[in-house]
């Protein structure tokens, strides 16, 4: 079994046409375009830019990437605020992006895990209701749902949460 922990790496500002083109790849093989609100190169660049995002790298390729975003620093607040809670402490975990020949292997259980061991004691993330691979990955880490809503353009979210 690979050990996709040991093989995450930052990513830089330079890195941001790769995770576009794998969010790209990802978003071919979608069962439903609505399963994952994308972001723009520039979104990806800034990203990186502020030591937010990982990869895991395939010789020149990227094959996987999580951005991570403490709430004190997203544009939105963070999702604890989205939901009207007081947690501005919390992480949020906001991509996770596998190419689709990678899928199934643990790497989403390995950004999981080292998003639980980076001190923050709440960690949030949104996924799509019909997304059932991506809820039952959260689940098994611990993720409790807390709540459903519409977000971003009108698309229904599951709000999940970890108490570490």
């Amino acid at each position: 079994m690979t050990d996709w922990l040991s093989r995450m790496v930052p990513l830089a500002e330079a890195d941001a046409p790769a995770m576009y083109a794998l969010m790209q790849e990802m978003f071919a093989h979608l069962p439903s375009p609505r399963w994952y609100y994308g972001s723009t190169l520039e979104e990806l660049a800034a990203q990186a830019r502020a030591g937010n995002a990982v990869g895991i790298w395939e010789g020149e390729r990227l094959v996987a990437m999580n951005i991570l975003v403490p709430a004190r620093r997203a544009h939105h607040g963070g999702y604890a605020a989205k939901l009207g809670l007081n947690d501005p402490d919390s992480l949020n975990f906001e991509d996770v992006v596998v190419a689709p020949d990678y899928r199934r292997q643990g790497i989403q259980s390995a950004f999981l895990h080292r998003a639980r061991n980076l001190g923050y004691k709440t960690i949030y993330a949104t996924v799509d209701p019909e997304n059932v691979p991506s809820l039952a990955s959260f689940e098994k880490a611990g993720y409790e749902r807390v709540a459903q809503m519409e977000t971003y353009d009108g698309r229904p979210r599951v709000f999940v949460r970890l108490e570490v």
